[in-house]
């Protein structure tokens, strides 16, 4: 199995043009190192990782070469803030999905099966959607960031938030809290609390 690709190969991967896949990695979009006679090489996981980002297919060949991605519900209001949060996660590899507060929510979470759900909280509780979410036996143990006013953060998390964030976000506030949400999560796991609840499935 090819371990490595050239810069001209992994632009026939992505369907775009050589110094295209040149100017990622110049940017420091796409990781790639040099050969001791100076050509550039680029590592199967991380070609599958960078497509992955980016909502590319994987090919055959990359099948497996990188981890599946995570999936978050970002909970609020329809506008800027609710897809600015959703671009801050997909532009990290998350992926990401967007419902409205209310039944939407529920039955979003019900079909896409969060890792995480970013809620744009409506007051210090939470509001309606989080009780609702916490009552469900499939998502009371899924993970929940809240970005609301600063001065909800202790509400919030006594209302069943893992962590609360001050809107407006910071660069890497969103993707940082979700990282430390699921690393929580899994070591809570580990020490045998109760984890997530395994998801139903019928009889092969």
């Amino acid at each position: 199995m090819r371990q490595f690709y050239t810069t001209f190969e992994a632009a026939r991967i992505l369907g775009v043009s050589l110094p295209t896949v040149v100017n990622w990695i110049k940017a420091r979009r796409l990781k790639a190192h040099r050969t001791p006679g100076g050509h550039r090489r680029i590592a199967r996981e991380e070609l599958a990782a960078f497509m992955l980002r980016q909502g590319m297919p994987l090919p055959p060949d990359l099948s497996g070469a990188a981890p599946s991605r995570r999936k978050a519900l970002v909970v609020g209001d329809a506008g800027a803030a609710r897809e600015g949060a959703a671009r801050q996660l997909a532009q990290v590899g998350w992926a990401v999905d967007q419902a409205s507060h209310g039944f939407a929510a529920g039955a979003a979470a019900a079909r896409f099966e969060p890792d995480l759900i970013v809620l744009q909280a409506s007051g210090p509780d939470g509001g309606e959607t989080l009780r609702a979410l916490r009552l469900d036996r499939e998502l009371t143990r899924v993970p929940v960031v809240a970005v609301g006013s600063a001065d909800w953060a202790d509400a919030l998390r006594e209302a069943g938030c893992t962590s609360a964030l001050a809107q407006p976000l910071g660069d890497g506030d969103l993707t940082g809290a979700a990282e430390a949400a699921i690393t929580a999560a899994g070591a809570a796991r580990e020490r045998g609390a109760p984890g997530r609840p395994g998801r139903r499935r019928t009889p092969d």
